[in-house]
């Protein structure tokens, strides 16, 4: 059974299918749990709705000069950095070594002038460092 909600007003709105039915808006994450709870109202035998992740799936880590950008990366479980590594200052390039933490992926070696995805299965912390440039250290944060 499908469910359209119509506007009754500025921030008000009810289910077309189930007029009695009404939804008010009152913040994005207000907008998705009053709508899991007007549909589950409705009688639809359908799974419940899972509201969407706040964070991105994909996300660019740069690498200008001696630093990783953003030093901290939050992502979505099952999401993908892309680390963007650029050719640093003294020539060199740089690696991203997570030191063996459990459900990190696998280290990023040493490389310049490419980029290197990885995938964050497991949720938690991970941080990492370039063994190559001491004090160059980063971190991704799986939701």
């Amino acid at each position: 059974m499908t469910h359209n909600f119509r506007g009754m007003g500025h921030q008000l709105s009810h289910c077309t299918v189930h007029g009695r039915f009404r939804l008010a808006i009152v913040s994005r994450a207000a907008l998705v749990a009053t709508v899991a709870l007007s549909l589950g109202a409705c009688g639809d035998d359908a799974d419940p709705i899972t509201p969407p992740s706040s964070y991105p799936l994909t996300l660019d880590v740069f690498t200008p000069g001696y630093v990783y950008s953003p030093p901290v990366a939050d992502i979505a479980k099952g999401g993908t950095i892309r680390f963007v590594i650029s050719e640093s200052p003294d020539g060199d390039g740089h690696n991203a070594l997570f030191q063996d933490a459990a459900g990190a992926p696998p280290d990023v070696p040493i490389v310049k002038d490419t980029a290197v995805t990885r995938t964050f299965d497991t949720i938690g912390s991970f941080p990492y460092l370039c063994t190559v440039h001491p004090g160059m250290v980063g971190e991704v944060i799986v939701h």
